[in-house]
């Protein structure tokens, strides 16, 4: 990705982000959430990685799990465990020090694929700088060689 592109890509998403969803108060207590997204549902109805992810979260005093998604909305987990089970490959997104600023890669197989920029929704969500065809796109490349 050119340099113009990536930074017209993230002040989108930046702007989307930051119109939609301020940053949080840095005052409210560890794990405090206005709502509880998971309040009066049945989480037996939702994927296994999602249940777990939640029940990981709440053992943690965390905010309520909220999956990442990419740029068009698409869960990321859900398409991800659709590639792996249709490919049979393994699919993550991966960071080489993943403290802020540090290097992002889709890896298949762990071989890295392609760095990947991405921010957290002031819902407590990550959101990919891609869109859900692009990521698939990619994987399918990779494993084609």
């Amino acid at each position: 990705m050119n340099l113009s592109l990536h930074f017209l890509v993230q002040a989108i998403i930046a702007d989307r982000v930051d119109n939609v969803n301020p940053p949080r108060d840095a005052s409210l207590p560890p794990g405090y959430d206005e709502e509880n997204p998971y309040e009066d549902v049945d989480l037996s109805t939702f994927p296994e990685w999602w249940r777990r992810n939640v029940e990981e979260f709440e053992s943690y005093s965390m905010r309520p799990y909220r999956p990442p998604r990419f740029a068009d909305g698409t869960l990321a987990p859900k398409q991800i465990e659709s590639l792996k089970e249709e490919l049979g490959v393994n699919v993550q997104f991966r960071a080489k020090n993943p403290q802020s600023g540090g290097q992002w890669y889709i890896v298949v197989d762990g071989e890295p694929v392609e760095q990947i920029e991405h921010v957290r929704h002031g819902e407590g969500y990550t959101v990919y700088n891609l869109t859900a065809d692009r990521f698939e796109t990619l994987v399918r490349d990779a494993v084609q060689g």
